[in-house]
């Protein structure tokens, strides 16, 4: 009998909560289609992050008992603003190898270490290159909406992103996708291309209310929109022609309008969706479905989709439960066991002995050489740039120093010169507008070449990562 296979799931709730607002969809799969059981949306009055977990907790297990939603195993929708987005182009080494550099450049590049991270990967290929998006949220934030649902009686199986499960959101290797989904709080930017996700964007601050009137600010998100895709390489970019545009209400209707003639400068076209056409992940949808985060998320579970990414972390499998509970039974035998082990390990402790003797005998040998070694390196590395005769490094740290503004709105955290050729900041700004000039008086440098952003996050301050290239003059 196999203990780790997890028995199959037919009946699943999708629950997606951003911005204080709870929707859940319950799907149930027969065969080859899905039928929706009982679905809900309201807002709550306590907050997920502010408020006891137990409370809130409480809260949305009311909600779902009033829905008659009697499910408990669960998808949840990570809020799109919890998670951390790192893209990168993968250099060609084996598997073992590129896992490595992924997580060195995950450090590199959160501001969290990665033990305090929940990650997932999303790969992409074009006939130019292979990339890689590192998607990540803060294990203390999922440990914290793990804790709600089970204060809610619920089992989370996967947390995902909903905008990601949205119909045709992922698009296949050979072609692109662009998708914004309108929320009340905000509207949320996913780009996919060469089969993965490219790049994830939350623009929280375009929402503005005149009085109880509220009006998405198209100009702001064309802005984004357009810094967005200009960061992208450009064997990538050229995969996105279509802008989806996701949601209901007379929001979501606004947006598409007055981005329409803004577009085709980027080279897009917009196209509304508000309806998921009764299909979604392959699988019928039976009953009054919308097209929604929640319903999209169930489906996709119910689907089987290989390709979701999962920010749930690791759960102990059946047989290492049933190994630790039940371990307690086998005290007697481990004692002869370890009496046996006791002898072999004293056994190889003195062969042991005998090898670290003869080494120390090598190593008195050698030490003096070894020390004079140890001594001639230090030096090399010590006294190697005040041999530079170009000055480079002081030429480039000058050329940077004068192109960051007087007043500080531009600060850098880290500054990285590798083979006196490649160069790269990280800081932070508070002002966008001084950084995009800080850029502009690089390019102008004669010496600079290949200015290109890697990251912009944040918003009061944003963090930033850019590189460039110094070519030296004679």
């Amino acid at each position: 009998m196999n203990w780790t296979r997890q028995k199959r799931i037919n009946s699943v709730v999708g629950l997606t909560l951003d911005g204080g607002r709870l929707e859940a969809v319950w799907l149930r799969r027969t065969n080859g289609s899905a039928e929706v059981k009982k679905s809900v949306n309201v807002a709550l009055t306590l907050d997920l992050m502010r408020n006891e977990p137990e409370l809130v907790g409480r809260e949305i297990r009311n909600v779902l008992d009033a829905a008659g939603i009697r499910e408990r195993h669960c998808v949840v929708g990570v809020p799109p603003e919890w998670v951390l987005s790192l893209h990168t182009a993968l250099p060609n080494l084996p598997e073992e190898d590129l896992q490595s550099f992924l997580e060195l450049e995950g450090e590199r590049g959160f501001p969290n270490s990665l033990d305090q991270l929940q990650r997932a990967v999303s790969r992409q290929q074009t006939p130019v290159a292979t990339y890689a998006t590192q998607l990540a949220v803060a294990r203390d934030q999922i440990s914290r909406f793990e804790a709600v649902l089970s204060a809610a009686q619920l089992r989370p199986v996967r947390f995902a992103l909903a905008i990601a499960a949205l119909p045709d959101a992922l698009a296949e290797v050979d072609r692109g996708q662009l998708t914004a989904m309108v929320s009340d709080t905000g509207v949320t930017l996913l780009m996919t291309a060469g089969g993965g996700i490219v790049a994830l964007r939350s623009l929280d601050n375009v929402i503005e209310s005149e009085g109880s009137e509220r009006r998405v600010l198209a100009d702001a998100v064309a802005r984004e929109l357009r810094i967005t895709l200009a960061q992208l390489p450009d064997d990538l970019r050229a995969q996105l022609h279509e802008l989806r545009i996701v949601g209901e209400g007379s929001l979501t209707e606004h947006l598409a309008r007055e981005l329409e003639p803004r577009t085709p400068s980027l080279g897009l076209t917009v196209r509304r969706l508000t309806t998921a056409n009764g299909v979604e992940h392959g699988l019928k949808l039976v009953g009054e479905a919308r097209l929604a985060g929640a319903s999209s998320l169930a489906a996709q579970y119910l689907a089987e989709d290989a390709g979701a990414l999962n920010f749930l972390p690791p759960k102990p499998t059946v047989w290492q439960q049933l190994s630790e509970r039940y371990s307690g039974r086998k005290l007697a035998y481990t004692g002869g066991i370890a009496a046996a082990t006791a002898v072999l390990a004293g056994a190889l402790f003195l062969v042991q002995a005998l090898q670290l003797s003869k080494l120390r005998a090598n190593w008195a040998a050698m030490a003096d050489k070894v020390t004079e070694l140890e001594e001639l390196q230090g030096n090399i590395r010590t006294f190697r740039p005040w041999y530079d005769r170009g000055l480079t490094s002081l030429s480039i740290l000058e050329r940077v120093t004068g192109a960051f503004p007087e007043e500080g709105t531009v600060a850098a955290k880290s500054f990285e010169i590798r083979q006196q050729t490649s160069v790269s900041i990280s800081g932070i700004t508070r002002d966008n507008s001084a950084l995009l000039q800080t850029l502009d008086q690089l390019r102008s440098a004669p010496e600079v070449s290949q200015v290109k952003v890697d990251t912009i996050r944040g918003r009061t301050p944003m963090q930033f990562t850019f590189n460039f290239q110094w070519e030296s003059r004679p």
